[in-house]
């Protein structure tokens, strides 16, 4: 049997036993570096899929402070980062921002619903242990709106022998310093376990100013968050019984945000002040039952809850304050693991819910003070069964299928909005008094293939059906915007279909990935520029997007090392015969680095392709321009063994104050070029970071 279907089927058992650990060893008698090892490990479990990770080893080595965690993410081959501040931003992930709704972000399998675009903002990635990113479709494992890909951060919990005796530890997980904005950051953790507990509770921490930019400081570009977060766990007979949670608050201002385009230099200015987050899990995990109905039982049922107060500010100083309050989602999913034979069996349902009994409320704080209430309440429910098999044929083919069947149900309050009481013809509230329940379905599935031409070469392609829901989005006005989104009665869903193709070569040394792809859009929703003024979701009809993506990580002459990651991508309004607005046409990066005895230097080079193919209605032309970032880890180990697996980074990123905008990032073309229209990148940013991997 070939060596790398002998990895690829042995790791795959493992993953869903989930409870042995592989020695890197043992792969045909050789070792590969570490990042490479949790690469190969992470996409034995989707061998058709195109599947990226970020590593723990890499979370630790990389600065956050100017960017968060979205800056992280741009390691990944497709995904750009739309900055609207020095933190906050969506991503663009194979040319969809997540705003859109396209892609999900998961936090240990848990997606992310509603607030979505703030979340990124709520992450700090000291807390993290791995991101794990499906590049390309996955309705049929996650449902509505993952038509471009999942994003799936899995959080800490402590790992060690918790049959041994109990104790516990308080540590410093990391602590970090920018000049760009005068940022500090830093996590501590008390975990330990024994006597079949673990436990690990967290406080993270994060403050900075305004950033500043080669052209002068992004003012309305601050933010301050403060959180806690825990994952307790008890053992017992092969079963572990868990509960996590945590609270978050974050003080977030815009520089050039979603309601403040074209942001501080002209006047508009937004902040989340403050953006509150609970959210608690419980779940049971179940190991060897190999003589039951499955290997392998997770079940998990969670909440998660948001408060936000949003002030905005406008250059003839009229003030908000919308209230965004009791947004609530509920849901839990059981899943069973089951190997038969050469079949990797996963199936199980999906439920999960959107209970916001509270309406929105736009307070107008000056010159007329008044309030108004901009939406209905509004509940939704969806439940999905599902099921998946790999099936391992023999030495060169696997084959991959799943299917989903998502049923959804919809309800609207009965309490009228102001926005309704204020339409005079009543064709709103008659509208939405018949459509106060509705319900919907959709099949989604995939079908993909692996051919392991040798030990190093392998082939995958893979077929998806998908959809994106229209839920409530259309039905109320958004009109605390400076560009008003008008409400549309007749949205309805998107549907999607996505062709892949790719190679991947492996060795100890090498990795290399190589994917093309296609999606095509019907019914695709978009927002449509009805004025100067307005906007509205509509159904914009037929649209494609398709693409090259590379990733390849390479080490050689002993200490050197080399990684290359690029994306170009390409979309089309189809039924408009125009391009899809903010498509980065191409984004990539470059890093040489060498390995010292007492750590590494690293030299990393990222370029974005000027945007030239434009939707002269929402957006203007970029101009290309390439960034420099230098970087030293020094393992303090190294120097006095009481310091083993604690770093010390120093480096410099924009390191020649280069001016640049990524063509992701949003503007208001009503109004001329300025420093936060769209916004500038930061300048020149020195950062030093503390980092203890534990």
């Amino acid at each position: 049997m070939k060596k790398y279907t002998a990895l690829l089927l042995g790791m795959s058992v493992l993953v869903a036993n989930d409870k042995v650990i592989l020695d890197k060893a043992s792969v045909s008698g050789e070792s590969i570096n570490e990042i490479a090892w949790e690469l190969l490990e992470y996409q034995s479990k989707m061998p058709t899929k195109s599947v990226s990770l970020i590593g723990e080893k890499q979370l630790l080595q990389s600065s956050s402070g100017s960017g968060g965690i979205q800056s992280i993410l741009e390691n990944v081959p497709g995904i750009t980062y739309a900055r609207t501040s020095g933190l906050g931003g969506n991503i663009n992930m194979r040319g969809q921002n997540t705003r859109n709704s396209r892609s999900i972000i998961a936090i240990d399998g848990v997606r992310v619903s509603g607030r979505s675009e703030l979340e990124f903002d709520m992450i700090d990635p000291l807390a993290l242990q791995s991101i794990e990113i499906i590049r390309g479709a996955a309705s049929s494992m996650y449902g509505s709106n993952a038509m471009n890909g999942v994003i799936n951060f899995k959080t800490r919990r402590y790992m060690g022998d918790v049959s041994a005796p109990f104790k516990m530890q308080a540590k410093i997980r990391g602590l970090e310093y920018t000049s760009v904005n005068n940022g500090f950051g830093g996590r501590a953790e008390v975990l330990g376990g024994g006597d079949g507990w673990d436990i690990l509770v967290g406080l993270t921490g994060r403050n900075a100013k305004d950033f500043r930019t080669p052209s002068g400081v992004a003012k309305e570009s601050k933010y301050r968050s403060l959180g806690t977060d825990f994952n307790v766990g008890y053992t017992k007979d092969d079963i572990r019984y868990y509960v996590s949670g945590k609270y978050h608050k974050l003080n977030n201002h815009e520089a050039s945000g979603l309601f403040s385009r074209p942001g501080s230099s002209y006047g508009f200015t937004m902040s989340e002040d403050p953006l509150v987050e609970s959210y608690l899990k419980i779940g049971i995990e179940a190991y060897d039952l190999r003589k039951a109905f499955a290997d392998k039982l997770d079940w998990y049922s969670y909440w998660r809850r948001y408060n936000t107060d949003i002030y905005t500010r406008q250059p003839n100083g009229e003030d908000h304050h919308r209230k965004v309050y009791n947004n609530n989602y509920i849901g839990g999913r059981l899943n069973l693991d089951k190997k038969i034979n050469t079949h990797l069996l996963s199936y199980g349902i999906d439920v999960w819910s959107s209970i916001s009994p509270t309406p929105l409320k736009d307070i107008t704080i000056h010159p007329n003070p008044k309030v108004t209430t901009t939406s209905r309440p509004t509940y939704q429910v969806a439940i999905a069964p599902y099921i998946k098999d790999d099936y391992y044929i023999n030495d060169s083919w696997i084959l991959s299928g799943s299917l989903r069947y998502d049923y959804y149900k919809m309800k609207i309050g009965k309490e009228k909005s102001t926005v309704e009481k204020n339409d005079k013809t009543g064709e709103t509230t008659k509208f939405l008094d018949s459509h106060s329940s509705d319900t919907s379905g959709a099949l989604t599935g995939s079908l993909g293939a692996t051919y392991l031409m040798s030990d190093k070469f392998s082939l995958h392609t893979n077929i998806s059906q998908n959809f994106k829901s229209q839920g409530t989005s259309g039905m109320f006005p958004n009109l605390g915007s400076s560009i008003k989104t008008i409400a549309n009665l007749d949205l309805g869903p998107e549907y999607g279909q996505t062709y892949e193709i790719g190679g991947k070569f492996t060795d100890k040394n090498h990795y290399s990935s190589l994917v093309f792809y296609r999606t095509n859009y019907k019914d695709m929703i978009a927002n449509k520029r009805i004025d100067a003024t307005t906007q509205q979701l509509q159904n914009i009809g037929e649209a494609y997007v398709q693409g090259i993506e590379l990733e390849s990580t390479h080490r050689f002459l002993e200490h050197w090392n080399l990684r290359v990651v690029g994306a170009y991508t390409y979309g089309q309004d189809k039924t408009a015969n125009k391009p899809l607005a903010y498509i980065t046409p191409f984004s990539g990066s470059l890093s040489l680095g060498y390995d010292f005895i007492w750590g590494s230097l690293n030299w990393v080079q990222r370029a974005y392709l000027g945007k030239n193919r434009i939707d002269n209605t929402q957006e203007k032309k970029t101009k290309s321009y390439t960034m420099s970032d230098v970087k030293a880890v020094v393992n303090l180990g190294y120097f006095k063994k009481d310091l083993k697996d604690m770093e010390m980074i120093v480096g410099v990123e924009n390191l020649l104050n280069t001016k640049g905008r990524n063509p992701a990032t949003q503007e208001n073309i009503n109004f001329s070029r300025a420093l936060t229209n769209p916004l500038l990148e930061p300048g020149i940013n020195a950062f030093m970071k503390f980092a203890y991997k534990y």
